[in-house]
């Protein structure tokens, strides 16, 4: 690997094989079970599962329009950015 200014944090859980491969490497790791390294997989699996609901319960075949599509979302959005206020973009 190419050296690096900046010196990036990598944060490992206890599998084994993530030691194993940046010893080889020679980069400088810190091993922690829980805390920032948990919230970011946190995030990533919610973004994924996000992903996976919209993808599984769109039917292009019915839609008309990306109007149709995009109202509901952006009504959800503002619902939840006004803290249970119904407003529905026009």
């Amino acid at each position: 690997m190419d050296p690096c200014e900046c010196k990036p944090l990598i944060l490992v859980d206890r599998g084994s094989w993530y030691r194993w491969a940046l010893d080889r490497l020679g980069i400088t790791y810190f091993q922690e079970t829980f805390g920032k390294r948990n919230r970011i997989e946190r995030w990533f699996r919610e973004m994924k599962d996000g992903t996976r609901r919209f993808h599984n319960n769109i039917n292009a075949k019915t839609l008309k329009s990306l109007e149709e599509l995009a109202t509901p979302i952006a009504a959800t959005h503002n619902i939840i950015k006004t803290g249970g206020e119904e407003v529905i973009p026009t």
